[in-house]
C-alpha cells in the first residue's frame, strides 16, 4: 500500500499536460484502437542499443494498422507515468474496443512485481527501485477497470544488468503474471530470464519478429506471438524464449479483414492440414515441424508438433552457440472402452508428482505436461453417471507398450492407443485418424487450443472438432487423493451428426493418467453419454 501512495503521489506532480494527454487528439482512422509506444535506450550506467528504434518501428507497424498511437523515447519518469496515466484514462472512454502498450527498455522484478525503469532513474536498493520506477501493476489496473475491451500488453524489457555497477538486482527478468480478463500479455522471454537487445542490427532479436508478423495481414494476433516465439527459439538456439498469458475471449486482428469461413471452407482446411501432417508425422526432421507450425500456428496438432520439435531440438539447444558465421546462417534455415481388470489393492497408490507450489500471489504458474511412460505404468479407475452419481464400473489400464521413435503408447495389449503425451489414437473400436489434442504441452491458465479430427467406429466416419481451454488451477478429490491440477475444459460439435460435445479434464504435470475426466454427449437436447472417471489408485515408473 505504501508503495501505491508514493507512486500516485509522484504521478500527482507530473506536468498537467502529460497527464491529460488527449488520446482522442491523435490522427486515427479507428477511434477504436489506441496505442502507447514506448521506447528508452539512454540510461546512464546500462544504455540499450535498440529500443528506441524498436519502439519507432513499432509505432509505425501500428498507425498502418489505424492506431492513434502516442509514441514516448527516452521517457524520464514524470514522462512515463503521465502517459501511462493518459493512456489508462483513454482506455476508459466509450469509442475504444483495443488497447496495445508497448515497452522497450529495461524493466525489473521484486517481489513478484514488475517495474518499467525511466531512463533518468539511479538506483541503490530495492526500496529505490518501488519508489523511483513504475510499477506495471498501476497499468494494469487501469485496464482492469474497464469492460468489453481487450488489451494487448507487450514488454520487451528483459535485459540483463538494467544498473550496471551501482546495483544488482536479486532476481533475473520479468516476473509471470496471469493475464486479466481480456487480455494478452507479453515478453520477450520467458518468466526470469533475459533478452537480448541485438546483435549489432537496427532492432532486437524479439522486436524484429515482431514486427515482421505483426506486417502480415489479416492474422490473428495469437498466431504472430506464437510464429515469433518459435523464430526467436530457433534464432537464439533456444537461449531466448518468448512467453506470453492470455485470457482474450475473441480473436483479435492487427489488420482486420480475415472473414468467417464457411462449412465446406473449413473442411477443406482441415482436410489440408490433415494431409500435411500426414506428410511429417513420423519425420525426424526438425524442419518439418518448423514448417507446419509457420503454418498452422494454432493448428488442431500444434500442441503435439510443438512436442515433437522440442525433441528434436533439445540436443541442439544444450550445445553452446557455434562460432562460424557459416553454421549460423544452416541453422536460420532450418528456422525456415472396456479394458481388463485390475485389482486395485495391488497397485501402489505412490505419491502424485506434483508442481512446485508457487509463491507467485500473481501466477498459477507454468509447467510442461511432463509424461514420460514407461512399461507397467497403470492406474484404477472408477467410472461413474455424470448426472446421477451411481457408479457404472471400475477399470484399470496398464500401459503395456512404448515405442518413443513412433510416438505411440499402447495400453492393455493395444485396446488403447495414445501418443507419448496421452492423446488418443484408439479406445477398442473407436479410432482416430490422428491424435486428438486434448492435451497441450505446456499447462497455463488460459491457454487455448483446438483439436479436429475424424472418429471411426467400425466402419461409420463421423468429423468433430473442440475448442479446448484451461480455466482453472484447483484442488481436485478423488478415490486416490487430493491432487493440485489443472482444469481443461473443451467444448465442441460433431458436425455429421449434429451433437454437443463436453469434455472435462482434470491434469497434473507429470502424472501419466487423468487424475478425473468427464465427457458428455447431447443430441436434440438428449443426453447420449453422461460419464466421469476418477483415479482411484496408480503406479508410474517415470
Amino acid at each position: 500500500m505504501n508503495t501505491r501512495r508514493t507512486l500516485l503521489k509522484a504521478m500527482s506532480l507530473a506536468p498537467a499536460v502529460l497527464a491529460a494527454r488527449p488520446f482522442s487528439a491523435l490522427a486515427a482512422s479507428d477511434p477504436s484502437r489506441i496505442a502507447l509506444v514506448i521506447g528508452n535506450n539512454a540510461y546512464a550506467a546500462a544504455p540499450l542499443a535498440n529500443a528506441a528504434n524498436d519502439a519507432r518501428a513499432m509505432a509505425d507497424v501500428l498507425r498502418q494498422a489505424n492506431f492513434g498511437v502516442d509514441l514516448q523515447v527516452d521517457a524520464s519518469r514524470a514522462t512515463l507515468a503521465g502517459a501511462i496515466d493518459a493512456f489508462g484514462k483513454a482506455v476508459a472512454g466509450s469509442d475504444v474496443k483495443l488497447a496495445l502498450f508497448y515497452y522497450a527498455g529495461h524493466g525489473v522484478q521484486v517481489d513478484w512485481r514488475n517495474y518499467l525503469l525511466p531512463v533518468d532513474v539511479s538506483v541503490a536498493s530495492t526500496e529505490d527501485i518501488k519508489s523511483r520506477c513504475i510499477d506495471l501493476g498501476h497499468l494494469l489496473g487501469h485496464l482492469s477497470k474497464t469492460k468489453d475491451k481487450a488489451f494487448v500488453v507487450i514488454l520487451d524489457a528483459c535485459r540483463d544488468n538494467p544498473f550496471g555497477a551501482t546495483y544488482k538486482p536479486s532476481q533475473q527478468g520479468l516476473s509471470q503474471f496471469d493475464a486479466p480478463p481480456g487480455s494478452l500479455l507479453a515478453y520477450a522471454t520467458s518468466p526470469g530470464n533475459v533478452a537480448a537487445d541485438g546483435n549489432g542490427g537496427k532492432h532486437g532479436l524479439y522486436t524484429e519478429n515482431l514486427l515482421r508478423e505483426f506486417s502480415v495481414r489479416e492474422t490473428r494476433i495469437e498466431d504472430a506471438f506464437k510464429r515469433v516465439r518459435l523464430n526467436v527459439r530457433l534464432a537464439s538456439r533456444g537461449q531466448q524464449i518468448p512467453w506470453e498469458s492470455t485470457s482474450l475471449e475473441n480473436d483479435i486482428f492487427l489488420f482486420p479483414g480475415a472473414r468467417k469461413l464457411g462449412e465446406e471452407e473449413l473442411e477443406k482446411q482441415f482436410e489440408a492440414e490433415l494431409a500435411a501432417w500426414a506428410r511429417i508425422k513420423n519425420s525426424k526432421n526438425a524442419e518439418d515441424w518448423v514448417a507446419y507450425l509457420r503454418e498452422y500456428p494454432n493448428g488442431k496438432f500444434s500442441e503435439i508438433a510443438q512436442v515433437r520439435l522440442g525433441r528434436l531440438l533439445a540436443g541442439v539447444e544444450r550445445r553452446p552457440p557455434p562460432a562460424p558465421k557459416a553454421d549460423a546462417a544452416k541453422l536460420s534455415a532450418a528456422a525456415q472402452a472396456e479394458t481388463s481388470r485390475a485389482d486395485a489393492s495391488k497397485m501402489m497408490a505412490a505419491p502424485a508428482p506434483r508442481p512446485a507450489p508457487s509463491a507467485n500471489p500473481y501466477s498459477a504458474g507454468t509447467h510442461p505436461l511432463g509424461r514420460k511412460y514407461t512399461v507397467g505404468d497403470e492406474a484404477s479407475f472408477l467410472e461413474s453417471d455424470y448426472l446421477t452419481g451411481a457408479e457404472v464400473r471400475r477399470y484399470a489400464n496398464r500401459v503395456t507398450r512404448v515405442d518413443e521413435d513412433a510416438d505411440r503408447v499402447e495400453l492393455n495389449d493395444g485396446a488403447i492407443v495414445t501418443d507419448t503425451m496421452g492423446n488418443s489414437l484408439k479406445s477398442g473400436q473407436i479410432e482416430f485418424d490422428a491424435p486428438l489434442q486434448f492435451l497441450p504441452a505446456e499447462l497455463q491458465l488460459g491457454k487455448k487450443w483446438t483439436a479436429s479430427f475424424k472418429r471411426m467406429d467400425r466402419g461409420q466416419v463421423t468429423y468433430a472438432y473442440y475448442e479446448l481451454h484451461i480455466v482453472s488451477r484447483e484442488k481436485v478429490k478423488v478415490p486416490a487423493g487430493e491432487f493440485d491440477a489443472f482444469r481443461i475444459e473443451g467444448r465442441g460439435w460433431n458436425r455429421s451428426i449434429g451433437s454437443q460435445l463436453e469434455v472435462n479434464l482434470w491434469v497434473v504435470p507429470g502424472l501419466n493418467f487423468h487424475v478425473k475426466w468427464e465427457w458428455v454427449v447431447r443430441n436434440r437436447g438428449r443426453f447420449i453419454i453422461t460419464q466421469r472417471h476418477e483415479l482411484v489408485a496408480y503406479r508410474q515408473q517415470g
